[in-house]
C-alpha cells in the first residue's frame, strides 16, 4: 500500500542534556523522524526515506516499525550518526556530532532512495537543503512542506531562499522565527511571513516556539496566529518543532484548512514536549488529542 504522507531525512541518535543536568541517553531522533511520529499521532502511518547507519541499534528500529513503514530506511555503511543535544537555560539548543562522518545523515536521504511505492503519496515532509528540495519538487508530485535545515538558514542566504521557493512549487515552508530572522535580518513575525510568500511560498508556517506560530497563504495573505497549546509538563524540546510540521501536513493531506492543519500541528507539539524523544502515538489517547484540538479550534 502508499502511505498518504512519506518524509525524507535521516534517522539519529540522540544523547539529551537538559539544563538541570538531566540526561537522557541514547533516544530515537531525526528531524523526520519527529514530524513523521506527529503525522502518525494523527491517524497516518507514514512512509520514512531516511538514512541510517549499519549500527543502528535494534530497539531504534523498532521503534520507527512501530508506527511507520519503513520500506524507504536507507543502511549505509558508515557508523550511525549521534549527537550530543544539549539545551541551555535560555532554550538554545547545540547539537554536537559524536561521529566522524556526517555529512550524508545532515543530507538525508535524496530521490533514489525513494522506494516504487511512495511516488503517489499525496504528502512530503521535506528536511533538506535548497539543493535537496529542488531534486525532491522534480520527481515528487503531490504536496511538499519544506523545513529548511538549520545549516541553510543563515545571514546572507536570502537569494538561494528564493531561488529555491520559486525554482519549483513549494506547497508551505516552515522555519522557525530565529532562522528566519537570520536570513530577511527582519524582526516582526508578520513582516517575516510576508518575505516568505513574497519570496515564493505558497504557504508559511513560522513556527515561535512557546509563542506559538503564524500561517499565512498566497490566497490570503492575513496571518493567522496559532498559540501554543499549553503542555502538562515540559520533559524534552528536542524536535518539537519537526513534530509540528508533520502534524501539519497530516491536516493538510486530510482536506483541513491551513488553519486547523496549524492546530493539528500545535497539539502534537505538546505531546512532543511531554515524552523523552520522539513523541509515541499509542501512549497518547485520542480523547486528550482531541480535547486540545478544541482548546483552541473550538
Amino acid at each position: 500500500m502508499t502511505p498518504r504522507i512519506i518524509g525524507a531525512g535521516a534517522v539519529f541518535i540522540d544523547d539529551i542534556v537538559l539544563p538541570d543536568g538531566q540526561t537522557y541517553m541514547g533516544q530515537l531522533g531525526g528531524g523526520v523522524v519527529h514530524a513523521l511520529m506527529g503525522a502518525a499521532l494523527w491517524d497516518e502511518k507514514p512512509g520514512l526515506v531516511a538514512l541510517a547507519g549499519y549500527d543502528l541499534p535494534e530497539s531504534a528500529r523498532a521503534g520507527l516499525e512501530k508506527h511507520l513503514d519503513t520500506r524507504g530506511l536507507h543502511i549505509l555503511d558508515l557508523p550511525q550518526i549521534r549527537a550530543w543535544q544539549i539545551f541551555e537555560v535560555d532554550g538554545i539548543r547545540r547539537e554536537l556530532y559524536r561521529v566522524q562522518t556526517t555529512q550524508p545523515f545532515i543530507q538525508g536521504a535524496q530521490p533514489q532512495h525513494l522506494p516504487e511505492a511512495y511516488r503517489q503519496s499525496k504528502g512530503c515532509y521535506l528536511l533538506q537543503d535548497f539543493d535537496g528540495v529542488q531534486a525532491w519538487r522534480a520527481v515528487f508530485e503531490g504536496l511538499i512542506l519544506w523545513e529548511p535545515l538549520q545549516q541553510i538558514m543563515v545571514h546572507g542566504s536570502r537569494r538561494l531562499l528564493r531561488q529555491a521557493l520559486q525554482s519549483g512549487r513549494i506547497d508551505i515552508i516552515s522555519p522557525n522565527l530565529a532562522e528566519a530572522r537570520a536570513v530577511y535580518n527582519i524582526h516582526s513575525p508578520d513582516k517575516l511571513v510576508s518575505a516568505l510568500l513574497e519570496d515564493g511560498a505558497q504557504a508559511a508556517a513560522l513556527r515561535m516556539g512557546p509563542e506559538g506560530s503564524l500561517v499565512a497563504s498566497r490566497k490570503d495573505a492575513n496571518c493567522v496566529e496559532i498559540p501554543a497549546v499549553p503542555a502538562a509538563q515540559i520533559i524534552d524540546q528536542t524536535g518539537a518543532g519537526n513534530t509540528y510540521c508533520g502534524a501539519l501536513l497530516a491536516g493538510l493531506v486530510q482536506g483541513r484548512t491551513l488553519r486547523e492543519a496549524a492546530v493539528m500541528g500545535a497539539v502534537a507539539a505538546s505531546f512532543c514536549l511531554e515524552c523523552r524523544g520522539v513523541l509515541q502515538p499509542d501512549r497518547i489517547s485520542k480523547v486528550e488529542r482531541n480535547r486540545r484540538y478544541k482548546q483552541i479550534n473550538p
